[in-house]
C-alpha cells in the first residue's frame, strides 16, 4: 500500500481518494470498501490546469497532499 515519494496528478478535475486503507491502488479508491465494510472515498475536486502531488507514505500533515 504505502509507496515511496509523491504521486503526481495532472490534467484531471476529480479523483477518489481511498479512506478505508484497503485499496489495491493506493492512494486511489478501487471500491474495495464495498466488500470490507470500510468508509467510502474522499472525492477531490481539482483545477485541471494545475499539478498536484499526493502523499503515498502516510506521513503528511496535509492529507492527501504531499508535504
Amino acid at each position: 500500500m504505502p509507496g515511496e515519494g509523491p504521486i503526481k496528478i495532472t490534467d484531471t478535475e476529480e479523483i477518489a481518494i481511498c479512506t478505508c486503507m484497503q485499496s489495491n491502488h493506493w492512494p486511489f479508491c478501487d471500491a474495495t470498501h464495498h466488500t470490507t465494510g470500510g468508509s467510502g472515498p474522499e472525492i477531490l475536486k481539482l483545477d485541471k490546469n494545475k499539478t498536484y502531488l499526493l502523499c503515498s507514505c502516510f506521513r503528511t500533515k496535509n492529507r492527501p497532499f504531499c508535504d
